[in-house]
């Protein structure tokens, strides 16, 4: 039997184990909640998206009417498209954190779940030069990058302003039309892109 001493120094023993951090693992953690609940995430947003659309004016030579921005990925500019889809990844990473720290549930965690296993699918399986398909990944790759944009447009929708959905579907394939009309096939995708990214950015932004 144990006497009142000891019950009490257990319990204490058990609440300072569990007010006690195990580093680095928790501090690493703290610090990655702390960016989590600040402005870290739209800021990357925005960082990437920058990085992405630069890729334009330093390898010129794919011209931006007619070339998709994924084939930057295997140009002159490769580092800054990658950098710049990484980015977008720590972005969504940083918005799962916050909303499972929020207890948040819903469809839109599991868009964002879906958008991040989607981006990384897309890198592993770069696209093929041109708007011919003839390898496996090049088949693979736009049907991860379909899967991202959906995911982000339908998480960015809804972390943004509930009720809207359609509304913001309509932008995209209006803007998607618009580009197409007045450019091409890869300013449809640019512009139809930037929606996307403007609700990922609005949608981190109201989610804080």
């Amino acid at each position: 039997v144990l006497s009142a001493g000891g019950v009490g120094g257990a319990t204490g023993d058990r609440s300072m184990q569990r007010s006690m951090p195990f580093p680095p693992y928790d501090g690493r953690m703290e610090r990655v909640h702390r960016a989590a609940r600040g402005a870290a995430a739209e800021r990357l947003v925005v960082l990437g998206g920058t990085a992405i659309l630069a890729c334009d004016l330093i390898d010129p030579t794919l011209d931006a009417r007619i070339y998709a921005a994924s084939e930057h990925a295997i140009g002159a500019a490769s580092w800054l498209f990658h950098l710049g889809v990484g980015t977008i990844l720590a972005a969504v990473l940083l918005l799962i954190v916050r909303l499972r720290a929020k207890r948040q549930r819903g469809r839109a965690p599991r868009s964002l779940v879906v958008a991040a296993i989607a981006i990384v699918g897309l890198v592993v399986f770069p696209t093929d030069p041109g708007w011919s398909v003839v390898s496996v990944p090049g088949r693979l790759h736009p049907i991860f990058a379909l899967i991202a944009a959906i995911s982000l447009l339908d998480a960015g929708s809804l972390l943004a302003h509930k009720g809207r959905l359609l509304r913001d579907w309509a932008l995209f394939w209006a803007f998607g039309f618009v580009g197409g009309f007045a450019g091409g096939p890869g300013f449809a995708e640019r512009l139809a892109l930037a929606v996307v990214g403007l609700l990922l950015f609005l949608g981190a932004r109201r989610s804080r």
